[in-house]
């Protein structure tokens, strides 16, 4: 069952109409066997592995918790010095515990995730000593949404071994959180407080909340099955012929493709926002015009806002607190004596660890490590050069206020981004090297017009509603970073007003969306992870 499919919608009314007839207490009970139902007819058996990882971080953060609270009731009456004798035994107890829970679901998703790549490696290495293929490749179908439940399950076990939540004593409740049917594809990442405070609040029929909701799925399924998948059929038409593509073949299907890639993902969370708002409950926020960023750090501030807030937690503080940060960062303050690079290179140490594990979560394979040591790269190149830009820009009076300056700086992180979809496009490395190379090598914008550039099932008439569609996308964009709600300012409207734009929303999707006939549904592209 995806989300694009006409199944779902009808699962999500029933789902819906049952939540509000049953008794307010119940409601947190209706959305787990909602979301169960989800996930057996989406993967089948494959959903013990997603209970059995919500069971083990159950009863090790049962443990924490049961570890924490004897250490309160022992404390009483013991001096000072017993106090942090009983602390220190009790948090090596913790962290222990933590430790085991932790590997153990990371383990399970690089073992499922990450087996063939890692095997590949080893393959690789005994090659170079004649020793053959030592490790078979396998073939393994995942769990739904493994890299996101099982992150969400790691925060929510820190979280209360942080002691910054107490550990749910219901293990359904915490069941619900990981399993969660609206963000259990495609997330976003959320917070254990933050969801099981709604869950635990009764919500009732409010006929404003369904319509607010249902217009925010609509414009998910609009960009989904209208841009995405249209922009999609035009990447792929180009990227399978990719060893004889032209430099304007290899920027169109870039350009394609990272219109693809906004449309399917932000259009994936919008549908599953517009879902959870149903039920009265919000999710967090995933996307917040990412291309009007004006550098690279801002995109991905903007861009998965919630895989960068995990990745900042839970891997760059514990990496700033690690004892090799205090190494680097020693070693830095005694043997560096430019105060930038003092501050620089700890934090570059760390924030290496974060793009790391950025690649690897996106799948399993040389391009998606490239892909983040890619941004990672340029990142510190930039912080590397700020005092010699910064000097660059004073000597040359350059108004960085300006909005001609402001422009530039948009356009500069605009063909980072694409040359950075290109290398995630890409099959490997080397492919993605070709391509930019081609780029630069053979241009010619004619070609566009001839009849060698024709891809199956794209017309003109498709060229140009994506293109009215990008103008539709970037307005929207701007008017919402100016502050507009725009489906406050949509709901303000006459009721005439209004249901024409419903409408228009409607058969617009039902008209030119990509499904039926030739084009099958589309798969989302974050799915896969």
């Amino acid at each position: 069952m995806t989300y694009t499919s006409f199944v779902f919608i009808i699962f999500l009314a029933a789902s819906c109409l049952i939540y509000y007839l049953v008794p307010k207490k119940a409601q947190w009970a209706v959305l787990l066997a909602a979301s169960l139902v989800f996930y057996i007819i989406s993967c089948k058996e494959l959903a013990l592995v997603m209970a059995a990882s919500a069971l083990t971080v159950y009863g090790g953060a049962l443990g924490i918790q049961r570890l924490a609270d004897s250490f309160k009731q022992k404390r009483e009456g013991l001096d000072k010095a017993q106090r942090k004798e009983l602390k220190a035994q009790i948090n090596k107890k913790k962290k222990a515990l933590l430790s085991v829970v932790v590997v153990l679901n990371i383990a399970t998703l690089a073992l499922l995730k990450y087996c063939n790549f890692f095997g590949s490696i080893i393959n690789w290495a005994a090659g170079i000593f004649k020793a053959g293929q030592v490790i078979p490749a396998v073939s393994i179908i995942l769990p739904l949404g493994i890299s996101y439940y099982t992150l969400m399950a790691v925060s929510y076990i820190v979280d209360v071994y942080r002691g910054k939540i107490e550990a749910e004593r219901n293990y359904f409740r915490l069941l619900l959180f990981v399993c969660y049917f609206p963000h259990i594809m495609e997330g976003p990442f959320d917070r254990y407080d933050k969801l099981n405070e709604q869950f635990r609040q009764p919500h009732f029929l409010d006929l404003g909340l369904i319509r607010s909701g249902a217009v925010l799925l609509m414009w998910g399924l609009f960009k989904k099955l209208v841009i995405a998948d249209r922009a999609g059929l035009i990447a792929a038409g180009i990227f399978d012929n990719a060893d004889s593509l032209s430099g304007t073949s290899v920027i169109i299907a870039m350009l394609a493709y990272t219109l693809q890639i906004y449309a399917d993902f932000s259009g994936c969370i919008e549908i599953v926002s517009g879902a959870s708002e149903l039920f009265g409950i919000k999710i967090a926020e995933n996307f917040r015009q990412p291309f009007l960023s004006r550098s690279i750090n801002e995109f991905w501030r903007r861009w998965h806002i919630t895989l960068g807030l995990w990745l900042k937690e839970y891997v760059f503080y514990p990496v700033s607190l690690s004892s090799g940060f205090k190494r680097v960062n020693t070693f830095v303050s005694k043997h560096i004596k430019s105060q930038h690079l003092v501050k620089l290179l700890p934090a570059a140490y760390a924030l290496l660890f974060v793009w790391l594990c950025n690649g690897i979560w996106h799948g399993a394979g040389g391009k998606y490590i490239f892909y983040g040591l890619y941004y990672y790269a340029l990142m510190m190149l930039g912080e590397l050069a700020k005092p010699v830009t910064d000097r660059l820009i004073s000597a040359l009076k350059i108004n960085t206020d300006s909005k001609l300056y402001h422009f530039w700086q948009g356009v500069r992180t605009f063909v980072i981004v694409n040359f950075g979809m290109l290398i995630f496009r890409s099959t490997t490395v080397q492919e993605s090297t070709h391509l930019f190379c081609r780029m630069f090598s053979s241009v010619n914008l004619f070609e566009l017009f001839t009849d060698d550039f024709t891809i199956e099932h794209i017309s003109n008439k498709d060229y140009l509603l994506l293109a009215l569609c990008v103008v539709l996308l970037a307005v929207i964009g701007i008017l919402k970073e100016k502050g507009t709600d725009i489906r406050t300012a949509i709901f303000s409207k006459p009721i005439v007003i209004r249901w024409a734009l419903y409408l228009a929303l409607i058969f617009a999707t039902i008209i030119f969306g990509m499904y039926g006939g030739d084009f099958g549904n589309a798969a989302m592209i974050y799915g896969e992870f």
